[in-house]
């Protein structure tokens, strides 16, 4: 989506009565029919609010969540790298983008009304993308989403020059399906929850490593393997970026997820490969003839093959280096 945020301080609130509508929005709907398993009603405490300059409610929204975690930044200085002057508002493709350079998981997806409460009750803040007019003259804005009242079927949120600013679930909901459900958590990378989906997350978190933050997303993605312990994709991201740093760590998270792994033939030739590399012959061979089953035609796993076939088990090999399937 490419959207981009018009949000002039000032004309929010005059624009928000055109939100207003008569039947109830499904999601709003459906939370009253059985709500989520959370509080009945939560607030985040201290989360900073920064009126927002002309036009600047991406820089804002960003600023009052870096800085709830202690990452000092202001509006200004993040204007810098994600407002697009000629259009007077930010995309929320370099809304993550920032989110990533300063070092956060940047996790965005459509997500949905009972999701967004959930993790604002793990004391989470949200970015959230708002059309606050209508579909036919849109005006685009950002809100951090930082409480919530069940029985009361309200929102809370920093908006434009308003620090928690209160509206109704279905009113909030109006304004925020406009903008495709889109949310924005940028979390700090010690920190996951069960409320995320974890193929989002492990993707933000390698995607931490691929702009140069590899210290922040190696923690990230430590933390998607506690979190969901069952999922193979963080070990395998794991293994893959040790194999080029430290070829006994690779070993260690490819074993520590190879029995969730056991259909995945990238997986099991990485770990092949990592095996013989620190001289377990037998054990990669082994590996690769799992994959090889899997991929019986893939080329890379075929090289592979050939390579460990032509190795020799070595001294190095011990079980302080490497466990046994």
């Amino acid at each position: 989506m490419l959207n981009y945020t018009f949000c002039k301080a000032g004309l929010l609130v005059s624009f928000l009565f055109l939100a207003n509508g008569c039947a109830t929005p499904p999601q709003s709907k459906a939370l009253l029919a059985s709500p989520p398993d959370i509080a009945a009603k939560h607030q985040i405490s201290n989360v900073p609010f920064f009126p927002q300059q002309d036009f600047f409610c991406g820089p804002a929204t960003l600023s009052e969540v870096f800085n709830y975690y202690g990452v000092e930044k202001d509006q200004q200085s993040l204007a810098a790298e994600l407002f697009v002057p000629k259009l007077k508002g930010s995309f929320q493709i370099e809304m993550v983008a920032a989110a990533r350079q300063s070092g956060f998981v940047a996790y965005a997806q459509e997500g949905n009304l009972a999701q967004l409460l959930s993790l604002v009750s793990e004391d989470i803040p949200v970015v959230v993308l708002q059309n606050v007019s209508t579909p036919w003259y849109p005006m685009w804005h950002y809100a951090v989403v930082t409480g919530y009242d069940l029985k009361k079927q309200l929102i809370t949120l920093h908006s434009g020059d308003l620090a928690n600013r209160i509206a109704e679930f279905s009113v909030f909901e109006r304004t925020w399906a406009r903008g495709k459900y889109w949310l924005l958590a940028a979390l700090p990378p010690t920190k996951a929850s069960q409320y995320l989906k974890p193929f989002i997350y492990t993707r933000a978190a390698q995607d931490l490593i691929s702009v140069g933050k590899s210290s922040a997303g190696i923690t990230a993605l430590t933390q998607a393997t506690k979190q969901w312990p069952d999922y193979w994709l963080p070990y395998f991201l794991l293994g893959n970026y040790f194999l080029s740093h430290d070829v006994k760590q690779a070993n260690f998270w490819y074993q520590q997820g190879y029995k969730l792994a056991t259909q995945e033939s990238a997986y099991l030739n990485n770990y092949a490969y990592a095996l013989n590399a620190v001289g377990c012959n037998q054990l990669a061979k082994q590996t690769i003839e799992q994959a090889l089953i899997l991929a019986p035609k893939d080329a890379n796993i075929i090289d592979s093959q050939q390579a460990i076939y032509q190795s020799k088990e070595t001294a190095q090999c011990s079980m302080s280096s490497v466990s046994l399937h």
